[in-house]
């Protein structure tokens, strides 16, 4: 596989031809618009719309509520069966390595 790349290459390097544009690329780029698009706004407005929708939607159907709810159950089925003592070691540690890093950062 190198060999034919290496042979495609040298082919490439051999027979590379010079064609002149006689300007045409610099006609291209001026006649070429602006980078900016006439309608920059509409994405940003469309999006904060979408946005308004989501959150007024959310509140309408209970949302704050449905969350809450999943957030008891969860922390119930926490504390009724119990967290194993795995998790909390892996958590006490990630808490250590996080304070230990801050206080090198700051030194």
């Amino acid at each position: 596989m190198e060999d034919s790349d290496k042979l495609i290459e040298q082919f490439m390097k051999q027979n590379r031809q010079e064609i002149s544009d006689n300007g045409f690329t610099e006609r291209v780029m001026q006649t070429l618009p602006d980078g900016k698009a006439q309608r920059d706004w509409l994405p940003t407005v469309w999006n904060a719309v979408m946005m308004a929708v989501v959150v007024i939607l959310f509140f309408v159907f209970g949302g704050v509520s449905r969350v809450e709810n999943a957030l008891y159950q969860y922390l119930d089925g926490v504390l009724t069966q119990g967290i194993d003592m795995r998790v909390i070691f892996a958590l006490m540690c990630a808490f250590v390595f996080y304070i230990s890093r801050k206080t090198l950062q700051e030194a």
